[in-house]
């Protein structure tokens, strides 16, 4: 009885997950993601000089009076969310599902994605200024309150980011964390059941990492941010550039299938074989999303409790992590996978990618794509300490925040040793719900944008 009714449930979300994401919801984000870019006058290709100056040439002070962080340290979270496992396995998913033409598509809709990004933090950091009331979080719950119907919407995005918060943004990097190394240690050890060793091991060590960051409040998330992103964007753009320099005879015949595929995906054979150009843009839409999380708000989070009170600046530079993970990290996975055939082994997310390191690095190829996967996904439940902490108070109106840490070191604990492959579908539609309400603020938003943001 109990495995009919978990069964119904898991092909009813999977039900919901297609109607969610059906080609009319993808083809209204690229629509308001087209209006923002000709609105603001393609704010991402003409501010992108300036983005580069903030974030390479500007005040890297420290978080100023009344915020909680510095714009420089929400970038710093902002591209740590950013590259993570998504830029990865979520990169080897969409290649799995859409064939290589999804690299196009995916560096295309990066590209619109920027401008998306540029204007959730401008709206954040604008009506964050405008707050006259000092006890009210910033970020996307001042402005999606002043929607029609806000408060309604506001709870709603408060609900979704807080659920988000803890499973994509908490367990569901644990649970990388963990699979990938009991998958690299196998043992016929068993505690608790069916849950190995390792995974009972990391279970405890991330709980416990967690537990550390929240009881160091926002001061503590954004030391170990400033030590975690030279890290594990150093680690990653070392061992991609090594894959791609061990195939650099392949990579102009990658980009020519790429190409190819992008535009008439049913004429390439193998594991692209009968796709169509909507499947493929589908799969390049959601995993430019779900790695960069552009338009979900969450960057809006950080960036709206800064106290800055410079909306072009912060929103300019704002883009540059979306533009790092999307059109640089993303594409030189995808070409990696492309160039080293490891598209073609069969496998998909992870293990495709070990496919490609261990036809470098031999047998060390898993331990190292295991290894990466560590400051990876510790640099993603790090900022959303912050943020599921910020999306608590808000939904609970400020009460139990004694009870927030256990819910979240909770979260961690499960993610790590449970079995939540089914979770990623119900993610995907609270993603949709997210990206929903942010973007129709956005849309309303627009004459105001207009008015502010291009004044400069």
């Amino acid at each position: 009885m109990i495995a009919n009714l978990i069964h119904e449930f898991q092909q009813g979300i999977h039900t919901v997950q297609e109607i969610v994401w059906g080609l009319p919801f993808i083809i209204f984000f690229i629509t308001v993601a087209c209006i923002i870019t000709v609105s603001l006058r393609f704010v991402q290709f003409r501010t992108f000089i300036q983005s580069l100056k903030i974030v390479f040439g500007g005040d890297k002070q420290a978080a100023i009076k009344g915020g909680d962080m510095s714009p420089f340290q929400a970038f710093l979270n902002t591209l740590s969310i950013s590259i993570g496992n998504g830029c990865l396995s979520g990169t080897a998913v969409a290649l799995f599902a859409g064939g290589p033409g999804v690299a196009f598509w995916m560096f295309v809709v990066g590209l619109l994605c920027m401008a998306i990004r540029f204007a959730e933090v401008f709206l954040a950091v604008s009506f964050a200024v405008e707050n006259k009331d000092k006890n009210k979080l910033g970020g996307p719950f001042l402005y999606i309150e002043k929607l029609p119907g806000g408060m309604v919407l506001t709870y709603f995005y408060g609900i979704a980011c807080l659920f988000f918060s803890l499973t994509a943004g908490n367990a569901m990097q644990c649970n990388t964390i963990s699979t990938s190394f009991n998958k690299m240690i196998p043992s016929d050890w068993n505690v608790f059941g069916n849950v190995s060793i390792v995974k009972a091991v990391l279970a405890v060590l991330l709980t416990s990492f967690a537990l550390y960051i929240l009881i160091g409040g926002t001061q503590r998330i954004v030391k170990v941010i400033e030590r975690i992103v030279p890290l594990k964007v150093g680690l990653f753009f070392c061992t991609i550039l090594i894959v791609l320099a061990y195939y650099w005879a392949e990579i102009p015949a990658a980009f020519d299938l790429i190409m190819a595929a992008a535009f008439t995906p049913q004429a390439i054979t193998g594991a692209a074989a009968g796709l169509t150009l909507q499947t493929v843009f589908y799969h390049a839409a959601y995993a430019t999303v779900n790695a960069s999380e552009a338009g979900l708000g969450t960057a809006s989070v950080l960036y709206g409790n800064t106290g800055s009170k410079k909306p072009i600046n912060d929103a300019a530079s704002s883009m540059l992590s979306t533009f790092i993970s999307n059109n640089i990290a993303m594409t030189m996975v995808t070409i990696a996978l492309v160039a080293s055939g490891a598209w073609m082994s069969g496998e998909t997310g992870a293990p495709m990618v070990i496919e490609a390191y261990q036809s470098v690095f031999g047998y060390y190829g898993g331990w190292v794509l295991t290894f990466l996967t560590l400051p990876f996904g510790i640099g993603v439940i790090v900022p959303y300490c912050y943020i599921a902490r910020q999306s608590w108070i808000y939904v609970t109106g400020g009460r139990f925040l004694a009870l927030f840490p256990i819910v979240f070191i909770a979260a961690s604990c499960l993610g790590a040793i449970a079995d939540i492959g089914e979770l990623w579908t119900l993610i995907s539609i609270v993603i949709a719900g997210l990206l929903l309400v942010n973007l129709l603020a956005m849309l309303y938003f627009i004459p105001y944008m207009r008015q502010h943001a291009l004044k400069d």
